[in-house]
Parts: structure tokens; C-alpha cells; sequence
């Protein structure tokens, strides 16, 4: 059983609010992908208590916001925008205001402190809390949840509500235990807790008897999987049984970390007919003694054998990765060694940052913390390293044709439709809307930075 805290603070309104006959939510997703398939939960969990999806905040009974706290500047992004919202909560006394995810877990009762008009908060470990908290709010001002371990207690595939029906995010590992230097995720999600495998298999099989035909495997670790409940190869077994599931056609995984991803796994993962030949394997730096600093767990030379050999037993296979440039005390010369990185493994793209401290990571208290000035130089010479070699990498494609899952219609070009290669690489091309959820085959005429064009064959 997960101890969770329930904090109720502020005035006491002894007035009983009234809640619509049909109330209508806003939510609005930040950060990774564990944070959307967070969103599939919320949005399930709120339409079986009676709400329906409101198209705008204007319109909405509930204005929620499911939080990422990785990065400073978007936390703080997010402070303002909800600070904006006090003249919403001016015009409709009965607007509830709430706050999710990992800013939540991180702040907890300081956000009430922060921002008076929010109405609750509560952390990733407490989305099953959500009914109750909102029960409590609209009698009791100031309300939140936050448990320290998460957990997967009785969630089902008719529990979520995905935003494309044809392709779910299934988390198969919550919380993190690496505790890399930087990263306040482990303080705000807790320790690895492995979701049972027949469960797993159980959930996704119901989820490909609804269509799905696409599932992305994610975890902070998702090399750890089982672990903790005793399966010694966990992450590779899971991939092998849902490789046997009828109806699931592609499979993807996030996010994985260099020095739990044996070269064993890679080889049976290489005769996986679904898996998709994408690997996200992110390095964060090139220096030995930075990645050392950044308590990574392995070395440059670790990880470009890793790398090898990925791309020895999956031909073709697209390697993407996250990079931190100017951390504490990180030289010229160190920073050089993460271009040279980026040049040698060229990769397909790359997640980029400039080093933000974290409150609570021991990075943050570390010497030589380098202005911010001299961090967002070294971004924008990263970026432009990176943008280079994946435009060469895109041009590449060209002449070739690719089996693409159909996402949905263009928002810039009428008529066109945007879809994904097994590789993850973004392809439009004029298109029926009735072909959303289907697989085709496009051959590509064009490719640009971040997206291909072609023509169905």
C-alpha cells in the first residue's frame, strides 16, 4: 500500500460550490513522454467522474496543468502563465485550478504560497487521488497529494483516454534510481517500480483489441525494467512478449540509459520483427571526467562500442540522444570533446540544453558553475554542429521509400498529412484524412532539417 499525505490548507470557505451538471476540464501537458502518458490517465480518470474535455480555458470548470520540472526556465514559464489566470478565477468564482506532475511533487505546499487562486496540487504518484482531491476542493480550499512512491494499482486500458486512438504510451517503469548529479527527477518520482509483466502484456493486449497498432514503451530507465521484482532481463523479455501480441504492429521505447543497455539485449532486440529501428541513447557529454562529475555510469569509449554495435546488428538503425553542454567547471577543451562526440556518432537529432541547476541536486551546490552567458554560447554552437549533420543525414533519404504510420492532417499544408517512418523521422505528403491511423508507403522528394516530403506509392 503507497502512504500518501494529503495537505488542506488555507481559509476555510464553509460555502459549498457548485459544480456543473456537465463541468468541462482544460489540461495542458509539459515534458516528456512519461508526462503524456501521465495525460492519458488524467484525461480517463476525469471522464469517468462526469467531465468532458473543454477545447479552451475560457470554457473550462477545471484548468489543469501537468508539470515538468527539468528545466528551470520552464518552470518558471509556468509560474507566470498560471499567474495570468487570476483574472479567469475573478470572472468564474467556481474555476478550479490545479497543478500535476513533477513541479508539483518538487514545490508541493509552497505552490499554494506561491500562487493563492490555485485550488490543488498534486504529484505523478497521485493521479488516482485526482477525484478526491477535486471533492476536497470544492469544499475545502488549498488541497494536495503528494506520495513519495509510485505505483501501478489498477490501471486498465479502458482507464485512458489516448490522444491518437491507434498508437499508446505505456509506462512499464515508474520513478528512477541513477540519480545522475543533474536531474531532480529520482527526488520527484521516487524509486524504479517495475508494472508486473503479465500485467503489462495483459494491458497491451487490450489496448490492440481497441486498434491500437503502435505502443512506445517508456520508462526514465526502461533498461531497468524488472529489476526490482526479480526478472534479471525484464526490459528485452517484455519486448519478446509483446512482439507475440496480434494487433500491435510497431514498437518503441524511451528512454533508455547507456550503461544498463547490454550488448546481449541489443542482439536479441535485433530479431524483433515490430521493434522500430530507433534507439534514443542519450550520452549528455563527451568528457570522461564531466560524464564522471554527472555520476553517468560510463565512459566515451562505452558508449561509442554501444553504439557500434547497435548499428552493427540493426542496419539502418537511427540513433538519437540529449546532450548538456556547459556544466560545472566543463573546460573549452571538455566541451570540444562533445562536438567531436556529435561529429563521430552523428547523430539523426539531438535533445540539446545549456546546464540549468536544480535545487536538491548535488550539481547545484558544486564550484565553477559557468554564466549563463558563456552556457548559451556553447548551446548555439551545438545546435548549429548538430543541425548540420542532421540536415546531411535527412538529405540522405531522399529517392527512398518508407513504410509511414498516418498521424494526422498538416496544419500548414491543406490537404497534406503528417505521419512517422518506423525511424521516427516526420514525413508529409498529400493525403485523404481517412487514411489517419493507416499505414502507407511514401516515397520521399524533399527533406528538410526536422521533416521529409514525399508522394504515396
Amino acid at each position: 500500500m503507497i502512504n500518501r499525505f494529503f495537505l488542506f490548507c488555507g481559509r476555510m470557505d464553509h460555502s459549498i460550490m457548485c459544480v456543473p451538471q456537465s463541468p468541462k476540464y482544460f489540461l495542458t501537458t509539459f515534458g516528456c513522454q512519461m508526462n503524456q502518458a501521465d495525460a492519458q490517465r488524467i484525461r480517463g480518470m476525469l471522464t469517468s467522474i462526469g467531465y468532458e474535455e473543454s477545447a479552451s480555458e475560457d470554457d473550462a470548470d477545471l484548468i489543469l496543468f501537468n508539470t515538468c520540472c527539468v528545466r528551470e526556465h520552464a518552470e518558471q514559464r509556468l509560474i507566470s502563465r498560471i499567474q495570468s489566470l487570476q483574472r479567469l478565477k475573478k470572472s468564474n468564482r467556481e474555476l478550479l485550478i490545479g497543478i500535476a506532475g513533477c513541479v508539483a511533487q518538487a514545490k508541493k505546499e509552497r505552490l499554494f504560497e506561491m500562487l493563492p487562486h490555485v485550488d490543488l496540487v498534486f504529484g505523478p504518484n497521485d493521479i488516482p487521488s485526482l477525484p478526491l482531491l477535486l471533492q476536497h476542493a470544492r469544499t475545502r480550499k488549498a488541497t494536495g497529494a503528494f506520495a513519495a512512491i509510485g505505483g501501478f494499482d489498477g490501471e486498465q486500458a479502458d482507464g485512458i483516454i489516448l490522444e491518437k486512438p491507434f498508437s499508446a504510451l505505456v509506462n512499464i517503469i515508474r520513478g528512477c534510481t541513477n540519480f545522475c548529479s543533474y536531474c531532480i527527477v529520482p527526488h520527484v518520482r521516487g524509486p524504479e517500480v517495475s508494472r508486473p509483466l503479465p500485467e503489462l502484456v495483459d494491458f497491451i493486449t487490450a489496448l490492440a483489441g481497441k486498434g491500437v497498432v503502435e505502443v512506445t514503451l517508456l520508462g526514465q530507465n526502461v533498461n531497468a525494467y524488472g529489476k526490482d521484482i526479480g526478472l534479471e532481463e525484464g526490459f528485452i523479455t517484455l519486448l519478446e512478449r509483446v512482439e507475440e501480441i496480434p494487433g500491435i504492429q510497431w514498437v518503441r521505447f524511451l528512454t533508455s540509459h547507456p550503461r544498463d543497455f547490454s550488448f546481449q539485449a541489443v542482439e536479441r532486440m535485433s530479431r524483433l520483427r515490430k521493434l522500430c529501428e530507433m534507439f534514443h541513447l542519450p550520452a549528455q557529454a563527451g568528457s570522461d571526467r564531466i560524464l564522471r562529475l554527472m555520476n553517468r555510469g560510463y565512459t566515451r569509449r562505452r558508449y561509442l562500442d554501444l553504439v557500434e554495435h547497435v548499428r552493427t546488428a540493426v542496419p539502418g538503425a537511427c540513433i538519437t540522444t540529449d546532450l548538456i553542454c556547459g556544466f560545472p567547471t566543463e573546460t573549452e577543451a571538455e566541451f570540444e570533446e562533445t562536438l567531436s562526440l556529435v561529429r563521430e556518432v552523428r547523430f539523426e537529432s539531438a535533445y540539446t540544453y545549456y546546464y540549468s541547476p536544480r535545487e536538491g541536486t548535488p550539481a547545484a551546490s558544486m564550484e565553477g558553475i559557468l554564466p549563463e552567458s558563456d552556457r548559451k554560447a556553447r548551446l548555439s554552437r551545438l545546435i548549429e554542429v548538430q543541425n548540420a549533420i542532421s540536415e546531411e543525414e535527412s538529405a540522405k533519404q531522399v529517392g527512398r521509400t518508407f513504410d509511414v504510420l498516418v498521424d494526422g492532417s498538416s496544419d500548414r499544408s491543406p490537404g497534406h498529412l503528417l505521419g512517422k517512418t518506423r525511424t521516427g523521422r516526420v514525413v508529409d505528403f498529400p493525403g485523404s484524412s481517412d487514411l489517419i491511423g493507416r499505414f502507407v508507403r511514401v516515397k520521399i522528394d524533399r527533406a528538410r532539417l526536422w521533416t521529409m516530403s514525399g508522394t504515396l506509392v
